[in-house]
């Protein structure tokens, strides 16, 4: 029971040890050490109740003229007419030394030697009356100097039936109830200690909850098990990757336990995580930095607050251009559309010019015909009305504007680029556009320039600027109407040609148009 006890109590509780929890081999063993506990207890018992079960007082009898070793159920008797001789002995232990005629010697158990001496001494008489009885045939003196002698009458009072010895059924059969006692009993108790153990194991890892502690108690096997590989260990492996202080490390735990109990705590952990990304993408103050957190983190966790940081970039900046620009009215809300839809699709917007045919330039060319001053062909507006000549203006505008644009308003909320005319026929436009169509239309003013002797046509140049959004909505509208005389006092023809002099003069309107019209842009959108 001792050693049954010791191998229940080694390694209960610690969850490093081989035998914390048994298995079906030490689930045997202990049955099996419980068994023999069983058996040894039953045994003794066995025993104590075959002895009780004798007719008579087990022990070892000296009688004048026998001796008898009645210490079991079958008794062995030693006549006195075979001792050779008696003789009191100490050791091994105390009592009467009886030697046989055949060699053999019994010895009669005595308290004490000084017991046996005198029993030695009562005996000797005996012996001398048991020869004489024997040798006559006496059976009254036999009888009364052996208690095995047959006597001839019995007593009237005394017992008729035979003695009977009547020992119990389980004493015949103790090692096959100690077997059963010890399978129930190994199993019952090897059970209770398992779950006493387990659960101490399951406490002390659970106030560990480190990721090898919960390894250990599955290598174990427990009964927690289950709980422990679905929710303890993914909530240990979870806290260490949220100590890497990285989306990555969370990322790649999320994907490793996709069907994870623990989902709302990963969910949690990354919300936590990426809100702290989201603090030092905000800290740049772009929406490119905010954009580029969102392509590197689709998970859903943070958009609100990706979308509140966002926002509030456009915000600031619109409030930015309201405060610069002193805009009216219809211009605010154009540009806070114009914001909302740059929020929503991109910064990226298009600046178009469209030079319209004239329809008064043939006239023009009529009307410096028909003045006194008209030197030759070379003094036509037509010469100088092309596009080749408009062009350069157009993109000095949209130098201009996107410069405007870049100064105003960050690149990664609104942008503006220089852009061909659609050509005909071609889809509306999916960003926003600002579409400045003109053409350069005589003004019915003529003036002649005595030095050198020409003449020079005066141009309006009506420039309808639309700035329109891709919502169906209606656009911004700009209008500019810059009429623009010959200015030919402003240049000095020593060392021109006449062409080339009336080539600047040209130039010069036309330069003054451009820079209206730019002028008004600017006033309008910054």
């Amino acid at each position: 029971m001792v050693v049954a006890l010791v191998v229940l109590r080694v390694g209960s509780g610690d969850v490093n040890s081989s035998v914390a929890i048994h298995g079906w081999k030490m689930l045997a063993l202990d049955s099996v050490l419980l068994a023999l506990a069983a058996y040894g207890v039953l045994h003794a018992m066995a025993i104590l109740v075959s002895l009780e079960s004798l007719p008579f007082r087990p022990g070892t009898y000296l009688f004048p003229a026998c001796a008898i070793d009645a210490r079991g159920r079958m008794m062995q008797v030693w006549p006195v007419s075979d001792v050779e001789s008696l003789e009191p002995v100490a050791a091994p232990s105390p009592g009467l030394e009886l030697r046989m005629r055949d060699r053999s010697r019994v010895v009669i158990p005595a308290r004490n030697v000084k017991e046996a001496e005198r029993a030695l001494v009562a005996l000797e008489p005996f012996r001398k009356e048991v020869a004489r009885a024997m040798a006559d045939g006496d059976p009254r003196i036999l009888a009364e100097l052996d208690p095995l002698h047959d006597s001839a009458m019995s007593s009237p009072i005394g017992p008729t039936e035979p003695m009977k010895r009547n020992v119990a059924l389980w004493t015949r059969a103790d090692w096959a109830i100690a077997a059963v006692v010890g399978l129930v009993v190994g199993q019952v108790l090897g059970s209770t200690r398992n779950s006493i153990s387990d659960d101490a194991i399951f406490r002390a890892v659970s106030a560990d909850g480190g990721e090898q502690a919960y390894r250990a108690y599955l290598a174990q096997g427990g009964r927690h098990s289950e709980e422990v590989e679905s929710v303890f260990l993914p909530r240990a492996q979870l806290r260490s990757a949220e100590a890497q202080a990285s989306v990555e490390a969370l990322r790649g735990f999320a994907q490793a336990h996709p069907s994870s109990k623990i989902a709302s705590e990963v969910e949690a952990a990354m919300r936590r995580a990426l809100l702290a990304d989201l603090e030092k993408a905000k800290q740049a103050g772009t929406v490119a930095a905010l954009d580029d957190f969102a392509r590197d983190n689709t998970e859903p966790y943070v958009a609100t607050e990706l979308k509140a940081a966002r926002h509030a970039l456009f915000q600031q900046a619109l409030a930015a251009w309201k405060k610069n620009a002193r805009a009216d009215a219809a211009t605010g809300a154009f540009m806070e559309r114009l914001f909302a839809w740059s929020e929503g699709h991109g910064p990226l917007c298009e600046l178009r010019f469209q030079l319209e045919p004239s329809t008064s330039l043939e006239e023009a060319d009529k009307g410096v015909l028909k003045s006194g001053h008209y030197p030759g062909s070379d003094a036509l507006p037509s010469n100088y009305m092309t596009a080749a000549a408009l062009r350069p203006r157009e993109q000095h505008v949209a130098e201009g504007i996107v410069q405007g644009f870049a100064a105003a308003f960050p690149a990664d909320i609104l942008t503006i680029r220089a852009a061909e005319p659609p050509a005909a026929g071609a889809p509306p436009a999916t960003i926003p556009a600002l579409a400045i169509s003109y053409s350069p239309e005589w003004a019915h003013t003529i003036a002649a320039c005595p030095k050198p002797d020409t003449v020079f046509a005066g141009f309006i140049f009506p420039y309808n600027a639309t700035f329109s959004l891709p919502d169906g909505k209606p656009p911004m509208k700009i209008a500019v109407k810059a009429f623009r005389g010959p200015e030919a006092w402003k240049v000095k023809p020593d060392g021109r040609t006449r062409e080339e002099f009336e080539q600047k003069v040209y130039e010069l309107l036309i330069d003054g148009a451009f820079d209206q019209l730019q002028r008004k842009l600017v006033d309008v959108l910054f």
